[in-house]
């Protein structure tokens, strides 16, 4: 059902390929039991793919309808990596426009330069405070709360729902199909002290890298990767290679180090490298008559914990 355009998985990624296809090709799959997984404090909550796509959709389509997102525009997205974030990123570059993600811990004088560089048509925030940096956007969605003149996340996606038909979610999909490999993808406002600039990457170059990127990291269905920090284009690229391998499940935004119970395969470090998770230290042996029956019998014990053998 996945057309040769439209591979998903490491050796099905197009050449030179977009974002948006490979959105596409994947999300035809719908085979692993959940794309996201999302910590909320007390239990980690799953996103299947089906999920996803819903609320992509959806958000693309009210911001095409109310908003006039056009391809060649600049989508903000001031927030940390959170499943909301995704969703931004990818109604951005599957409608044409360029991601811009900018790391809403910045100093307030450096947050606010950020944002009037990447001058976007379309905001997305963490909050209603960081709703009131932005000047100029045609629309303002927040991700918690809501600023006064624009849309809270889940409203957002209410409205979105009332635009969404089979009809005009097949006009999104052919959208998304004529984006060009050339097309600006992501975008990263960096630097500092005054001397901030934009970066964007095309749908090719994004493609290239993600390809390259995982090279020691082939997909494996099943496996977990473990994403969070701040929104850097590495970290950036390394999750979307991992979601649209179209096997893995991404978890977005893990707490801490003990990651609540979460045993990834990979880790995704800050510099945007994934990585096998570090398997768990044996205790201290101690000394004495236990620990020469700790080495007796541990030939006749398996550690439960040990890494999953790659294929």
């Amino acid at each position: 059902m996945i057309d040769s355009g439209e591979r998903s998985g490491h050796e099905g990624l197009e050449q030179p390929g977009t974002l948006a296809r490979l959105f596409l090709g994947t999300m035809r799959r719908h085979d692993r039991r959940a794309v996201l997984l999302h910590y909320d404090g007390e239990r980690w909550r799953e996103t299947p793919d089906w999920r996803l796509e819903r609320q992509v959709i959806r958000l693309a389509l009210l911001l095409r309808e109310r908003a006039r997102l056009a391809p060649g525009d600049r989508v903000a997205i001031v927030s940390r990596l959170r499943p909301e974030s995704v969703v931004a990123e990818l109604v951005a570059v599957a409608q044409g426009a360029l991601a811009v993600a900018i790391d809403p811990d910045l100093p307030a004088g450096d947050l606010r330069a950020a944002i009037e560089q990447a001058a976007p048509a379309i905001a997305l925030v963490s909050d209603a405070a960081q709703g009131e940096l932005v000047s100029g956007a045609r629309a303002v969605i927040c991700f918690e709360g809501n600023a006064e003149g624009a849309w809270a996340w889940s409203e957002a996606l209410e409205l979105g729902g009332t635009l969404d038909t089979p009809e005009r979610a097949q006009s999104f999909r052919a959208q998304a199909r004529e984006v060009a490999a050339d097309a600006p993808a992501l975008g990263e406002v960096s630097g500092s002290n005054g001397l901030l600039r934009l970066q964007s990457f095309t749908h090719a170059e994004v493609v290239a890298r993600m390809r390259t990127l995982r090279t020691e990291s082939p997909a494996r269905k099943g496996s977990i990767a473990a994403v969070a920090g701040s929104p850097t284009l590495a970290a950036r690229l390394a999750l979307l290679s991992f979601l649209l391998d179209g096997s893995t499940t991404c978890a977005v935004g893990m707490p801490g180090s003990a990651g609540a119970g979460l045993r990834p395969d990979w880790v995704v470090g800050p510099d945007g490298v994934p990585g096998p998770a570090q398997p768990v230290r044996p205790a201290p042996r101690r000394a004495g008559t236990r620990a020469l029956l700790d080495r007796l019998l541990a030939p006749f014990r398996s550690d439960t914990r040990e890494a999953k053998p790659q294929t």
